[in-house]
């Protein structure tokens, strides 16, 4: 952030020098940069204290929980957690209604929802599946997206996406508590809501460019989207038991999901762009580091100039396409992508002396190309005198 700022303060003294503004002009952006940097410094400074709080929040339910505890029987428990994530979950609605505290009020209702979450789950030492108690605690699980969901669409747009992941997790409570679905058929079934979700979203999406009728909505399909690997690897792993080749079905949705990514950056229109897209992008990045590698030594089963190949050569392109498009989070990203898979490769070939050059000559090459850009930066500025 103090970066961006300096920089905007390096660009004003310059117009300001080329008589490109007049000083009361240059003064003025000045002012203007100064109070931008410093309401984002404050939106920062609320998330943090916020999440802070949160954490504090967490610890405090817990240290009651545990001095509690021993006191009440299974039922007991479970009814305080229960009751404590909805007061936590109602504080966080009432905070809502005051602009200045919306980021603590969002973090209260998530961790109010958290509660909730961990009280269904904990029932299952209290009541036995499909029993009457379960039974209802499946129910209640059913219905707290439902009641809480439409409220947030109405509000904000944060809250909705954090209720469709939390959704899906009371979705699989209720599946275990109340059905008789085996485990796989269970996950199935939330494969398909995912699905129908992500595809109901796309078409709000499509039929809103501008993004003015449901604003909450592209939140909950890039939530939607990370919920996806969840359950792929969910689906790939455990159900169809697909072992080192799930790596393939994961391989998949990254690959979807950056697809998608790049058209909102690129291609998406004006209502639907969003600055935090590069960040994604930069985020996918780093995830393919980790599943390119193993794909490449456990479903392949290669040597590792195959993983340097497949997570080097994206780490290479990757970079190329923030250099031309001045993505920053993602040229740090695919550096490292570059970086992981040469090291991987030179420790595998440690003691080698092509290894060591090769080494060598990739550093070499680098550096060159990074001259070659503050050759061709200095050119242009130049050239614009």
């Amino acid at each position: 952030m103090s970066k961006d700022r300096d920089a905007l303060f390096e660009a004003i003294d310059r117009w300001e020098r080329s008589a490109l503004v007049d000083g009361e002009t240059a003064g003025r952006l000045r002012a203007d940069v100064a109070a931008q940097a410093a309401a984002q410094s404050t939106r920062l400074s609320q998330y943090v204290l916020a999440f802070t709080g949160a954490a504090v929040l967490v610890i405090a339910g817990w240290t009651f929980v545990d001095w509690a505890w021993p006191l009440l029987d299974v039922r007991g428990r479970t009814g305080v957690l229960m009751v404590g994530g909805i007061a936590v979950i109602i504080g966080g609605v009432v905070l809502e209604e005051r602009h200045r505290w919306r980021p603590a009020a969002y973090l209260m209702q998530t961790a109010g929802g958290l509660l909730l979450l961990a009280s269904y789950g904990y029932s299952w030492e209290a009541w036995a599946d499909r029993s009457l108690g379960a039974t209802l605690i499946g129910f209640l699980a059913l219905a707290t997206p439902i009641v809480l969901a439409p409220h947030a669409m109405r509000r904000n747009s944060i809250m909705p996406a954090v209720h469709l992941a939390l959704g899906l997790a009371f979705l699989a409570v209720f599946l275990d508590r109340s059905t008789t679905l085996s485990g796989e058929a269970a996950v199935w079934v939330l494969d398909g809501v995912l699905f129908i979700a992500i595809l109901g979203l796309m078409r709000l999406l499509s039929g809103d460019p501008e993004g003015e009728r449901h604003p909450w909505a592209l939140n909950a399909f890039v939530m939607g989207m990370s919920a996806g690997f969840v359950l792929v690897s969910i689906t790939a792993f455990d159900t169809l038991s697909l072992s080192d080749r799930g790596f393939l079905a994961l391989d998949a949705w990254l690959a979807l999901a950056v697809a998608l990514t790049l058209w909102g950056v690129h291609l998406a229109p004006p209502g639907l762009q969003r600055g935090w897209f590069g960040t994604l992008l930069a985020y996918e990045c780093l995830a393919w580091i980790g599943l390119g590698l193993a794909t490449a030594f456990e479903t392949f089963d290669g040597p590792p100039e195959l993983g340097l190949l497949m997570v080097g050569g994206v780490g290479a392109l990757a970079f190329l396409h923030a250099d031309r498009h001045q993505l920053r989070p993602l040229m740090g990203a695919s550096a490292l992508a570059f970086v992981v898979p040469v090291w991987w490769w030179a420790v595998d070939r440690a003691g080698a002396l092509g290894g060591v050059a090769a080494l060598v000559a990739t550093a070499g090459l680098l550096f060159w190309a990074s001259g070659r850009r503050a050759k061709a930066e200095a050119q242009t500025a130049y050239d614009s005198r």
